[in-house]
């Protein structure tokens, strides 16, 4: 909220848009620091800033900057769950999948081979290779992006309830994943059961915040929701009241 010539902007690293925006795209690196300003000037700017939260949330959860408890679900919530009520892969599907993967890795160029298979209503693909390892990228973020590619080509047109989901992997990478997002998952569980409190992750894409909510399905004591938009969704983390009762009268 800050006008741009109250802010010094230094550029560390410039953007670069990679091949095909897949292979070698960096994001602008830069430093932003506000300029010096008498105190009185600071004051008025920040006391003209909206609050965040309603007067009626709970202190302590505002003190944690985080959305006041909701009622928890009746039955389990559904969100960013996959759906069930697809009809089943058939094979001419899978290897139209596998030849668009193909055709983007020829492109890049990278020789690595395609293994397709199909489990749980999704389409696996396995890129197998020496230079396999390339493709995943920081955090998985090419990984991710040859997967949404490949899910935006085969998808195109198709209604919501036919559309067919993508996992793209090298190198195990998404298992790996999922063992390190299971580890803090239960760690964020422990912490909400054990403070009686919400917990809340850091931002996190969608194929993420899925997997945190299966894993935490499994423990009745907590239940989990989805806040924000956009990069910026988390997922908060609720203690069930009848955990706590249940852990106060041992």
């Amino acid at each position: 909220n800050l006008e741009e010539d109250r802010l010094d902007v230094h550029v560390i690293e410039e953007s670069t848009r990679g091949f095909l925006g897949i292979v070698g795209q960096r994001d602008a690196r830069i430093r932003v620091t506000v300029k010096e300003m008498p105190r009185e000037l600071t004051e008025e700017i920040l006391g003209d800033l909206p609050s965040v939260f309603p007067p009626e949330q709970d202190a302590e959860i505002r003190e944690a900057g985080m959305p006041a408890e909701p009622e928890p679900p009746s039955e389990q919530r559904q969100e960013e769950m996959p759906d069930e009520s697809q009809d089943p892969i058939d094979e001419h599907t899978v290897e139209q999948v596998k030849k668009i993967l193909e055709g983007i890795l020829e492109r890049i160029p990278v020789e690595a081979e395609v293994v397709s298979s199909v489990a749980d209503g999704a389409i696996n693909l396995e890129i197998r290779g020496d230079g396999s390892g390339l493709l995943i990228g920081k955090r998985g973020q090419t990984l991710d992006a040859l997967q949404f590619v490949v899910s935006k080509c085969v998808n195109k047109g198709a209604p919501s309830n036919k559309k067919v989901e993508v996992t793209v992997d090298t190198e195990n990478y998404r298992q790996r994943k999922t063992e390190n997002l299971r580890e803090t998952a239960l760690k964020m569980s422990q912490k909400a059961k054990k403070t009686l409190k919400p917990v809340s992750f850091n931002p996190m894409p969608p194929s993420e915040r899925r997997i945190i909510h299966l894993i935490l399905a499994e423990d009745n004591e907590v239940y989990t929701k989805s806040y924000g938009e956009g990069p910026m969704r988390r997922i908060i983390v609720y203690p069930r009241r009848g955990g706590a009762n249940k852990r106060r009268r041992r």
